[in-house]
């Protein structure tokens, strides 16, 4: 074989078509941004949903609470603290005790359930 059937062969490689090393990273990084800015949005998102989730259980024991009362007029939720007002909440108006996703606890604060700060 001659030396013009390397130069043949050289030149046909050479032209392939293909991405070059700049082209590359440049797809890497945009991915890599992409990426980044999704985690960041489903992370927003996931907190929300914790936080409406906390609300939704916060008016079920309010609730439940105002049930309580109501079966017995004589009743006042700013009487109980939080363990006795649970006790007898759950179960009989309650369907077992929610938790908070968020971690935090519900206290009875003046006759109604908040978050506890």
């Amino acid at each position: 074989m001659d030396g013009r059937g390397i130069d043949i062969v050289w030149l046909r490689m050479k032209k392939q078509g293909g991405f070059s090393l700049i082209e590359l990273v440049t797809v890497v990084i945009i991915i890599g941004v992409l990426v980044s800015i999704a985690i960041l949005v489903y992370d927003g998102t996931q907190t929300r949903a914790r936080e409406r989730a906390d609300e939704a259980n916060i008016r079920i024991l309010n609730s439940s609470t105002l049930q309580w009362m109501l079966d017995d007029e004589s009743r006042d939720p700013r009487d109980e603290d939080t363990e006795s007002l649970q006790s007898k909440l759950e179960d009989a108006y309650v369907m077992g005790w929610p938790e908070s996703p968020t971690g935090t606890d519900y206290v009875l604060d003046e006759g109604r359930w908040v978050l506890d700060d």
